[in-house]
């Protein structure tokens, strides 16, 4: 058990060795910030070891009288924290009634038997693997050498979010128009060819933020494997609770020509789909080549097909050896030509799907060489998704980690446990300049408080 000696020992030793260091020029800033970061996991360690043998040993006494438990051995277990290895002794009972075995200490605090990672630390490891690797995040969360399997496994025990795992939003009826923006990200997997993570955008409104950049308004992030048959129906009932509760908004879905975005129209009650720009820009860059695609820009806005149809046999007589691609992009624009149309003509039809996909799915997911599991990805998608979403990706870990095991009710006498708590709790110590300089004979002789201070070097115990 830590002495108030002892705790103030350690930090009056650690600060007086720095500042000699410190003033000797023997130590930088940067080791200085590295040897307190050290000592403070140090005292981390030291100060839950402490407090988990001490809790044993109360439970112990508290448990004694009533003849319930034989002791049957004392055991140590290991516990990676965010300050390290904590490693602590606590005792191992058998239950006279039924020949059970228990570690009373830790069915008290809820501790599962089978989690070498305390929650906290599972928590934050977790939530730091959303943005970056297993291994970096392991070494982020504690100076403990953890495994990639240990990251994964968490992961895996927090299980995959659904698409409304965050709290929902404010209603907001008084909005009649939203849009919606669609695409996917190409995820490469360990055992099978590269599959497409779908990403969703709900907003009602863009406000600049700054030049050639803009922020959506009430977004709401939805992301999975799901068929379209399972995906849009989560986007349509978001989008009823959200913004239906007068009358059914009208629904913009902006995306490329792929067919689970076209089909977001079949699930989305008054929706339209647009080709967002960005796709549309490909496709005639593709005919046009290193010419002007001026003319096929003009044909589109005025919803002539007859002089685009013009313009592209045009190009295939002068650059025959483009065929191929020319026709390519003219087949894309032709088939779409109402979605590219509206996407040219109508200001909100503006889109950044691809920007989405880069933050949210494609910096964690695929712009490095990495291979995934169908589970894993989904998984770490939902992570971001949720994050997105505002939700505090770090608490639901915490909590969900924390009900793996319940704190279990024990035979225990309170009033024992209060006397306990009396016994061992640490005294308060304080410094008190003022009565450290006062004579002796300015103290009552009757008392001794003046040689009380003086052998505690100016500290007075007020508790």
């Amino acid at each position: 058990m830590f002495s108030i000696q002892q705790i103030s020992n350690v930090c009056v030793d650690f600060f007086n060795a720095s500042l000699q260091k410190i003033l000797t020029q023997e130590l930088s800033l940067a080791q200085l910030s590295q040897n307190l970061d050290q000592w403070v996991n140090q005292i981390g360690v030291a100060t839950m070891t402490t407090l988990l043998e001490q809790a044993d040993a109360a439970i112990y006494a508290a448990i004694k009288p009533n003849h319930q438990y034989q002791v049957k051995d004392h055991r140590v277990r290991t516990l990676t924290t965010l300050w390290g290895d904590v490693t602590f002794s606590r005792t191992y009972y058998q239950c006279k009634a039924d020949s059970s075995y228990h570690y009373l200490l830790d069915e008290w605090l809820g501790l599962d038997k089978s989690t070498h990672i305390e929650p906290l630390c599972r928590a934050r490891l977790v939530t730091r693997s959303a943005d970056v690797s297993y291994r970096k995040a392991a070494a982020l969360t504690t100076p403990t050498s953890l495994s990639v399997q240990s990251v994964l496994l968490s992961i895996r025990k927090l299980g995959t979010l659904p698409n409304q795992a965050a709290a929902m939003p404010e209603a907001k009826p008084e909005i009649h128009k939203v849009y919606v923006e669609a695409d996917e990200d190409h995820v490469a997997m360990q055992k099978h060819p590269a599959k497409e993570m779908k990403l969703i955008n709900v907003y009602d409104s863009k406000v600049s933020v700054c030049r050639g950049r803009r922020k959506l308004c009430g977004r709401r992030t939805f992301s999975g494997w799901e068929a379209p048959s399972q995906l849009w129906p989560e986007v349509n009932q978001y989008i009823q609770q959200i913004y239906g509760a007068e009358q059914t908004p009208e629904v913009v879905i902006k995306g490329d020509a792929a067919q689970w975005i076209k089909a977001g129209t079949n699930y989305i009650a008054q929706s339209t789909h647009v080709v967002d720009g960005y796709h549309a820009s490909q496709y005639l860059r593709k005919i046009a080549g290193k010419g002007t695609s001026r003319v096929l820009y003009d044909a589109l806005r005025a919803n002539d097909q007859a002089a685009f149809v013009q313009e592209v046999q045009r190009k295939l007589w002068t650059s025959p050896e483009r065929k191929k691609t020319i026709m390519d992009g003219y087949q894309y624009i032709l088939s779409n030509w109402e979605g590219v149309h509206k996407a040219l003509t109508q200001p909100h039809a503006a889109s950044s799907t691809e920007g989405h996909v880069s933050h949210m799915l494609s910096d964690r997911m695929s712009s490095r060489c990495m291979g995934w599991s169908p589970v894993g990805a989904e998984q770490i998608a939902r992570m971001r998704t949720y994050i997105a979403n505002g939700g505090n990706l770090e608490a639901y870990a915490q909590k969900r980690f924390a009900s793996g095991g319940q704190m279990t009710e024990l035979n225990i006498n309170r009033e024992v446990l209060k006397k306990e708590w009396n016994f061992r709790k640490l005294k308060y110590c304080t410094y008190i300049p003022e009565k450290a300089d006062d004579m002796p004979d300015r103290e009552s002789t009757l008392t001794g408080g003046w040689m009380r201070l003086i052998e505690n070097g100016g500290y007075q115990h007020i508790m």
